[in-house]
């Protein structure tokens, strides 16, 4: 450590000026001054040295004045960092079965003590993400060396990084090369390769492909591939089990393995029976000497959507416009459809989500239950007029359409036209066009006016005359969807259709378009809990959203939210929602369920009154960590010659301690740094100007001066 004095604020030529005002003061005052002429000649001798003390002070004060400055310069020794990366998945377990998982630990840690006399010494472990500190319970599910390498790259950017140790076997599922992604990285890389590149012989389910959702009723293909080494001449069996035991199985088929090195697909096709998250296991048979079977078995999940629409077709009596629409509807697998007649119809309108009524109200049948039922339960419905129907009866049980001055039995033949400004839903042009160009319908006699909450998509059209008859009507109105066509004889347009286009489609898509408008329910619900997915990876975080709403449909968050999280057993889970700006979100860890299936219940009480919410979800296991069992010493010979390190094994991991510490390269770094300080923060200083002053003043005193 060096110190100097500088001026920083004037020139070094003023400290000469500071010497002279020093010299003028003491001559001035004891060399012109006659306060002493009297005193003895001993005494005289006495002035000199109080003078030069009185000209040290007046120097002193004068080169205070230019505010002068104490530089120190520092140097700092900062030892190198080295870093010590260990893989803690479940890979590197398993290929503690042909070794112990003690000479892994103690190696790493023998690296750590080797180095830490020499080197600042950190550690972490990784598996799909990079953590602090040894951990040895090798529990993670996926492998991102390429992350991990990236992210150390990062933390150390510009922090005198020597040298990266790396303990793995080599084996990715994650992330890409690490060969190729490292690249901020400027330091050699020594790798601990641990596992066996041996191939053993081993039977591995690589992959079963399959879409996440299907739809109740559909088929759906699951796609597995195997592959196998050295194991020529076995044969296995591919099983598929519903469930994640092995009691129910769905199928199986035997594959022989033909070569040492064997790849293999098998495409199965199953049928999306059951509505709800659906389990699949599927396996493999063991082959003889199989050195492990922990890859030879995989969990899927696939979610079965019941999105059918029930439509209940009721009708005054049989008719073939009935028999038009079913076929219409049936086109969609999405609608199941059931056909009833009024007499006949005994069950409840409950069960279903539209309703179609043809003919009814009718003149023999008012069926004022079924149709109050339906606006009871809010059901959507779509009234089809006919030459059955009762007018008056129409006319009160809906609002849609007001017809005065009819008489049962007289009808007019009528046309459609299009309405432009219709814009409840798209409908192409060109099917407007076509349904104008199709034969005349019956449509009963009399003036029609339709409400002013509704939109008409076709208007009747009597002979070449345009009226302003409604003759499609649908309600535009968000809490009640109805519909109503006031004709009949639609079994004319499908069938020319069909005779002119030679297809249907033009009819059914107007049928398809009424039908997917009144099914669209609108969510009035003032609590509600949702989730992004259903099926989360057992490495994934779940997560909910939840909103409450007032009475006026405003956001609000000011009471709590709970949830409870059930297992298959019944077991709840009580989680507590956190508040947002307007809102509620829940985070599960990953780590706070077992794989399986789970429901949830969410409650919370406004003003009151109690609101639920209920849904479920399922955790699928990851395996991807047994699908490869020959450790990959290649890339990590390739990784660390590329950044200047070598590979060593457990067993003599000394070499890599030998290595780092006798590298040149690798000595302290001195760092240079220069502190300063203004000299009137001494307060010693102000010690000896004190003393100086006090000693001139008391023999000046003591000669009889002042």
């Amino acid at each position: 450590m060096d110190s100097t004095i500088t001026l920083e604020q004037f020139p070094i030529w003023f400290i000469g000026l500071c010497v002279l005002a020093g010299l003028i003061g003491a001559f001035l005052l004891y060399f012109k001054d006659k306060t002493f002429k009297e005193a003895s000649r001993r005494q005289r001798w006495l002035l000199f040295p109080i003078s030069i003390l009185r000209f040290l002070a007046i120097t002193a004060i004068a080169l205070l004045l230019l505010a002068p400055l104490i530089k120190t310069r520092v140097v700092d020794v900062v030892q190198r960092s080295i870093v010590i990366l260990q893989d803690n998945t479940e890979s590197v377990r398993l290929s503690f079965e042909r070794g112990d998982s003690s000479q892994l630990s103690d190696a790493l840690k023998n690296i750590n003590d080797g180095l830490s006399e020499k080197f600042r010494v950190e550690t972490y472990h990784f598996g799909d993400k990079l953590d602090k500190g040894f951990k040895f319970d090798y529990d993670k599910k996926l492998t991102n060396i390429s992350q991990s390498l990236d992210d150390l790259g990062n933390i150390y950017a510009n922090q005198n990084l020597a040298a990266i140790v790396l303990a793995t076997d080599g084996i990715y599922n994650e992330g890409s090369n690490p060969i190729y992604s490292v690249a901020r990285l400027d330091v050699p890389i020594y790798s601990v390769a641990i596992g066996d590149t041996t191939p053993k012989r081993d039977l591995v389910l690589d992959k079963v492909l399959h879409n996440n959702i299907a739809y109740l009723g559909d088929k759906f293909t699951i796609r597995v591939d195997l592959s196998a080494k050295n194991s020529k001449g076995q044969s296995t069996s591919i099983n598929i089990y519903a469930g994640n035991g092995t009691d129910n199985k769905i199928t199986s088929r035997a594959v022989s393995i033909k070569d040492n090195d064997f790849v293999h697909s098998e495409e199965f096709i199953l049928s999306a029976s059951k509505p709800g998250i659906n389990q699949y296991t599927v396996t493999l048979n063991r082959i003889k000497d199989e050195i492990t079977t922990q890859n030879n078995r995989q969990t899927i999940f696939i979610e079965v959507l019941d999105t059918r629409q029930k439509i209940l077709l009721l009708g005054a009596s049989p008719h073939p416009d009935m028999s038009a629409i079913r076929q219409s509807l049936s086109e969609n697998k999405n609608y199941e459809t059931k056909t009833a007649f009024i007499n006949d119809f005994k069950g409840s309108t409950k069960e279903y989500d539209i309703a179609i009524l043809h003919g009814l109200p009718a003149q023999n049948n008012t069926a004022d239950d079924v149709i109050n039922e339906l606006k009871k339960s809010k059901i959507p419905t779509w009234f089809i007029v006919s030459s059955q129907t009762s007018i008056p009866n129409l006319n009160q049980l809906q609002s849609l359409v007001k017809i005065n001055g009819s008489n049962p039995g007289v009808t007019n033949d009528v046309k459609c036209q299009g309405v432009e400004k219709f814009t409840l839903f798209n409908i192409e042009k060109n099917v407007i066009k076509t349904l104008e160009s199709l034969p005349p319908l019956m449509a009963p006699f009399g003036d029609m006016a339709a409400s002013p909450t509704t939109q008409t998509l076709l208007t009747q059209k009597v002979g070449n005359v345009a009226t302003s008859y409604p003759l499609l009507v649908i309600e535009q109105a968000t809490s009640d969807k109805n519909a109503i066509f006031l004709a009949e004889g639609l079994w004319r347009w499908r069938l020319y259709n069909f005779k002119a286009y030679k297809n249907h489609l033009a009819f059914d898509e107007m049928v398809s378009k009424v039908v997917q408008y009144l099914s669209v329910k609108n969510d009035k619900r003032k609590f509600r809990v949702n989730t992004p997915k259903t099926l989360y990876g057992e490495n994934e975080t779940i997560r909910f959203d939840a909103e409450l709403y007032n009475e006026s449909y405003e956001l609000i968050n000011g009471p709590e939210v709970n949830m409870n999280i059930y297992d298959k057993s019944g077991k709840a889970f009580p989680k507590a929602f956190t508040k947002t700006e307007n809102a509620y979100e829940l985070n599960v860890p990953p780590t706070s369920f077992p794989v399986g299936a789970y429901t949830w219940k969410a409650n919370t009480t406004l003003n009151g009154k109690d609101y639920t919410a209920e849904g479920r979800f399922s955790i699928a296991p990851i395996e991807l960590e047994s699908m490869q069992t020959t450790a990959n010493h290649r890339m990590l010979y390739n990784l660390s010659d590329k950044y200047g390190g070598h590979v060593a094994y457990p067993s003599n991991v000394s070499s890599i301690v030998d290595s780092i510490k006798n590298n040149p390269e690798f000595t302290p770094i001195q760092y240079s740094s220069f502190k300063t300080k203004p000299i009137i923060n001494l307060k010693w200083l102000f010690g000896f100007l004190l003393g100086f002053l006090a000693i001139e003043w008391f023999v000046r005193k003591w000669l009889g001066g002042y």
